[in-house]
């Protein structure tokens, strides 16, 4: 594989394919609790950076933590970082297109692309981009993502799919009508799935495929599933050579035949069924967009302790802020489940969680140690450099080998410069105080990482610098 020297991060076993006693540990992000902005006026919402052109933000902040409103026409001030949307619309900047379409926006539930030269202005380019077949009520509710990929140079959309499922004789009563009305048939019923749909063009996007939905270890009661996959943030992550992370917003639906609580506390809609649950967040990675990692399926972020802010409904924003060794990501809140209530939804609040930079997974390695070996990999620059941290016992070292597996010379484990009391995310490695890599530049080398006493490695990277 040619890594050139571009970053690479620990999603899946690429790397790790000769190991011993290491593991992929997902890390989860600090929540700051942070009231970024009270009263947000949806739950959706979508991160842009000011880049001098764009004007349609409705709200602005100098430094990510304090966040002023503002009108869909206000330019940002010079010393402005970052800018949020809020609505079911996700907008990104399209390099393909001429500048009085530079800024696309993606409506799902209308099933439409808008154009624009600054966000101002919007015109409608495209109508009925998607299928009938895949719009509301059998999908595209909600916030759903398009972007330009520079991996696969096309548009790439990830969007609600309702995927179908035969309920067991004694609950036909229950999703009778709804199943008659959108599912064809008196004992079927949904969960909410996440589809993705590639295009070359903006204009017709094909039926959407399942890449990813609850599945038989997720929960089920009286035969019936009750987890939803809900508003598809996925993102490419533009740090590493290829990697996309998908914030999995995760709908908990509840049903009064498994639930101790008071039902009779929540509506149902007109087909006679519960709308209602509570949402947290579970972090998925995907080398190519279509299959994805789910890793233990534990919380990414949690909800809330109860009382607070976010106890019982989060939506993760779109989009990410890298601001010198950390990620920036954003969500909002609600103490209130998934009810529609319209005075619980006045309270949403937007909050910040922050993140080591590469730092959504490591490879961790057993207290006595471990390691593991790459593949053949070729490289350019004259350095390794490691995002890695020690803490205080932990220590690493890195060899590098030929093709068949037998060290180099003079980079051999041996030779390595133990790295300890790191927590950086460029530590150059050198052996014997030299990290010169060069006249190794046009070699195939094998990188073998050892790992002991707690010490965590986020990413390696070939470079200069």
């Amino acid at each position: 594989m040619n890594v050139n020297d571009r970053n690479q991060i620990f999603i899946d076993g690429r790397y790790m394919g000769d190991s011993r006693g290491v593991r992929i540990v997902v890390c989860p992000p600090l929540k700051t609790n942070e009231v970024c902005l009270r009263a947000v006026p949806s739950a959706y919402s979508s991160l842009i950076k000011p880049d001098g052109v764009f004007r349609w933000y409705h709200a602005l902040s100098k430094d990510g933590i304090h966040w002023r409103r503002v009108s869909g026409f206000t330019t940002p001030d010079p010393d402005d970082i970052l800018g949020v949307l809020f609505g079911g619309q996700t907008v990104f900047t399209d390099p393909k297109a001429p500048g009085n379409e530079r800024y696309k926006k993606f409506d799902g539930l209308k099933n439409r692309i808008q154009a624009s030269s600054d966000g101002s202005d919007w015109r409608v380019l495209h109508e009925n981009v998607f299928p009938a077949a895949a719009c509301y009520p059998h999908g595209m509710d909600s916030q759903n993502v398009c972007f330009y990929d520079p991996i696969l140079g096309e548009y790439t959309a990830y969007v609600r799919v309702n995927k179908v499922y035969e309920c067991p004789a004694e609950k036909i009563p229950y999703f009778e009508t709804i199943g008659r009305q959108r599912y064809g048939g008196p004992n079927r019923y949904s969960r909410r799935a996440i589809g993705r749909a590639v295009t070359k063009d903006l204009a017709h996007f094909p039926m959407p495929k399942v890449v990813l939905g609850p599945d038989e270890r997720d929960p089920a009661f009286d035969g019936v599933k009750v987890m939803d996959f809900y508003t598809p943030q996925v993102v490419h992550y533009p740090l590493a050579q290829d990697a996309y992370f998908l914030f999995n917003c995760r709908y908990r639906s509840y049903e009064d035949w498994y639930l101790p609580d008071d039902m009779s506390i929540y509506p149902k809609t007109s087909a006679g069924i519960y709308n209602v649950g509570v949402e947290d967040m579970e972090l998925d990675a995907s080398r190519d967009g279509s299959s994805w990692q789910r890793y233990d399926r534990k919380p990414w972020i949690r909800l809330g302790k109860d009382g607070s802010f976010d106890s019982r409904t989060m939506y993760m924003t779109r989009g990410m802020h890298v601001h010198g060794d950390e990620i920036w990501l954003y969500y909002v809140g609600l103490d209130d489940p998934h009810t529609g209530n319209a005075e619980a939804q006045k309270r949403m609040i937007f909050s910040r969680v922050v993140l080591r930079r590469d730092g959504f997974t490591c490879v961790e390695a057993d207290y006595d140690g471990g390691e593991f070996t790459t593949p053949p990999l070729q490289f350019k620059g004259e350095g390794l450099f490691l995002n890695v941290d020690t803490s205080a016992m932990g220590l690493a070292r890195v060899e590098l080998q030929d093709a068949d597996g037998k060290p180099v010379p003079g980079f051999a484990l041996a030779d390595c410069d133990r790295i300890h009391a790191a927590n950086v995310t460029s530590h150059r490695v050198t052996w014997r105080g030299d990290g010169d890599l060069s006249g190794l530049i046009s070699n195939e080398v094998k990188v073998h990482f050892e790992l002991q006493f707690g010490a965590r490695l986020y990413a390696f990277r070939f470079g200069d610098q």
